[in-house]
């Protein structure tokens, strides 16, 4: 490019570097990111206490400036017409627009320029094979593969977790930059339609990413408790408050709202009369006793998702009462949600919740009531993102056809690149 230099790099000329180099580049960007991981929450920490939290949204929408302006002058340096100026104005402001959407959680935006920035490094790499239309394509899973890991080790790191919505948009961030460098930097050494060779190379990047992102939606803490418990070094996910993926039901009860399980009713049911006594004690015990947090350490989800459950439900029925008797502008809504919660417990945990110190009286259930809303539906947040959508044996199902879709496409695609007997005779004659 002559963004820098004023002579054409990768834009109209091959690059000048060998292959191994610029995918070091790739990697050594990657493992700057991988390596923020662990110092990124006490980093947020000292940022939002010294500059605000918005110092994150800032520096994004600076870098991406900073990016355009560099792309204008190459741009102007290549002499290339107007419509290319449009569609890269138009790809800053979305990356600018996207950062903003993250606003709420600003820190986020962070990777919006981290990964727009991945997603030029591993078209500069891409480009010493593939130089057609492909390249943007496969540029772009490979970008979502690094992201997909990117998740999976925050997952691993005590202080972060894994948040499928990240994955999407390092996707993005990668996309964009795609985007940007075909409609307007419009390279003039990608042409010419995608031969077999890089439609199968498209085809297994594509099966790689299902594989790698399959991975995540198989991570079930059934799972988790099982290699967790076999794996010395593993122990400490029996303790994570972040599950990659998680399955269950979705509850639609005409008295009470909307709410989530990871429990069919009639394992409710099971559970509630095996195990109700022993739940009341460990309610005692910790919700408003040792502590939510203790609660939470020892009965994470995947050591015991039922009392798990059972305590999340019963912390937020309790917190939402106490808020009620400080908040007084939003008392009624306060109350209708600890009413809800209330019932929840009593009708899908009823041993466990009348059999511990925290079952409400007739009295002051009824007062509650009173005071609460009437006419609003509620929704429960607790577990409320469990997949119920589809199953986990769907998800595997629709995986595996995918991966092995592509696989075989890749092949199909793979013997059509290949020279005939005939035409190699031909050719040596």
């Amino acid at each position: 490019m002559r963004i820098l230099s004023g002579t054409p790099v990768l834009l109209d000329t091959p690059p000048r570097e060998p292959e191994w180099r610029s995918w070091l580049f790739v990697g050594l960007w990657s493992l700057v990111i991988f390596c923020t991981i662990p110092f990124a929450r006490a980093v947020r920490e000292v940022i939002a206490e010294r500059l605000g939290l918005q110092f994150f949204l800032y520096t994004t929408i600076v870098v991406v400036v900073l990016g355009g302006f560099f792309a204008f002058k190459n741009l102007r340096a290549r002499q290339l017409p107007r419509g290319a100026y449009i569609w890269l104005c138009a790809v800053v402001m979305v990356f600018i627009g996207y950062a903003y959407y993250l606003r709420d959680i600003p820190e986020e935006a962070i990777h919006v320029a981290q990964y727009g920035f991945l997603g030029l490094l591993v078209y500069r790499a891409l480009v010493h094979r593939i130089r057609d239309y492909t390249i943007y394509l496969v540029a772009t899973l490979i970008v979502g593969i690094i992201g997909i890991v990117d998740e999976y080790i925050q997952w691993v790191v005590p202080s972060r977790v894994f948040d499928i919505r990240d994955i999407r948009t390092n996707f993005i961030a990668g996309a964009l930059a795609q985007v940007a460098i075909i409609g307007g930097l419009r390279p003039t050494i990608i042409k010419g339609p995608p031969s077999p060779i890089s439609l199968r190379r498209l085809c297994y990047t594509i099966a790689l990413v299902l594989f790698v992102l399959g991975l995540g939606y198989l991570n079930t803490p059934e799972r988790v408790a099982w290699y967790a418990t076999r794996v010395s070094g593993l122990s400490f996910l029996l303790d994570s408050k972040s599950m990659m993926i998680d399955y269950g039901y979705r509850y639609h009860d005409p008295e009470i709202g909307v709410f989530k399980s990871r429990f069919s009713h009639e394992q409710l049911k099971k559970y509630d009369q095996e195990r109700g006594i022993e739940v009341a004690q460990i309610l005692d015990r910790y919700i408003g006793g040792e502590g939510y947090r203790a609660f939470q350490k020892i009965y994470s989800v995947p050591r015991d998702a039922y009392a798990h459950e059972a305590g999340v439900h019963l912390f937020r029925r309790n917190r939402y009462l106490e808020r009620a008797t400080t908040e007084e502008e939003k008392r009624p809504a306060l109350y209708t949600v600890a009413l809800r919660e209330n019932q929840i417990l009593e009708k899908y945990f009823p041993l466990a919740i009348k059999n511990s110190g925290h079952n409400w009286a007739e009295e002051f259930r009824a007062e509650i009531d009173n005071r609460a809303l009437k006419n609003q539906e509620y929704v429960s947040y607790v577990s409320w993102d469990l997949v119920t959508r589809y199953s986990e044996r769907q998800v595997l199902f629709a995986f595996t056809i995918a991966i092995v879709t592509f696989l075989f496409l890749g092949m199909f695609l793979g013997e059509r690149a290949r020279p005939s007997p005939q035409s190699s005779e031909s050719h040596q004659q």
